[in-house]
């Protein structure tokens, strides 16, 4: 993290996929004086930890939104003489999306209780809850953009308000492929036990 002078840099507002959000892109030169939390550093861990686990709340909020929406969607929208809720295929989505938010919801909560109570181990716990927050929501967003069909992507819905939230949440604070790899190297530190009768969870 760096500490910079409104005349070190640039913004440039860019737009992004969630119109709620202001993003821009930021141009600076990189400089030793400037840097006030070397990358790697307790506070700077501590800060993406945090950040982390802010986002795979939020997404884990999203995904049961979206699901909500689904829901009801499905069972007002009638096709062939009854709602498509009705349909096993259409519950077979739904479904999917209900079970990975079941089982996300204590990996995010066991994440919170690590960085509560500052365990050693509380990176991995939130890498871990941030990776299964981001399938989560990623698949609760096609899924009930499918179940709603063309609607789905229309500013007459509310749905994409949160499928939009949800694709510029997926690189925040890391995104999966970065998370992914922190969580292999603390597997794979040599201090955990892995195999059948270990979990990281």
């Amino acid at each position: 993290m760096h500490l910079l002078r409104p005349d070190q840099a640039v913004l440039t507002v860019r737009a992004g996929l969630d119109p709620s959000r202001r993003l821009f892109e930021l141009a600076w030169t990189p400089a030793a004086e400037s840097e006030l939390i070397p990358s790697g550093s307790d506070l700077w861990n501590s800060a993406l930890n945090r950040g982390a686990l802010g986002v795979a709340a939020q997404q884990l909020g999203l995904t049961q939104r979206m699901l909500d929406l689904a829901i009801d969607y499905s069972a007002q929208r009638k096709q062939f003489g009854k709602a498509i809720g009705a349909y096993q295929a259409v519950k077979h989505l739904l479904a999917d999306v209900a079970i990975q938010l079941e089982f996300a919801r204590p990996v995010l909560l066991r994440a919170a209780a690590a960085l509560a109570h500052g365990l050693p181990d509380a990176g991995l716990h939130v890498s871990h809850a941030r990776v299964a927050a981001a399938r989560c929501a990623w698949s609760a967003a096609r899924q009930a953009i499918q179940v709603h069909g063309a609607m789905g992507y229309t500013w007459e819905l509310d749905l994409q308000i949160f499928t939009k939230r949800a694709w510029a949440l997926a690189g925040s604070w890391g995104d999966r492929a970065f998370h992914k790899a922190r969580m292999g190297a603390h597997i794979l530190d040599g201090a955990h036990d892995i195999g059948a009768g270990a979990t990281f969870a």
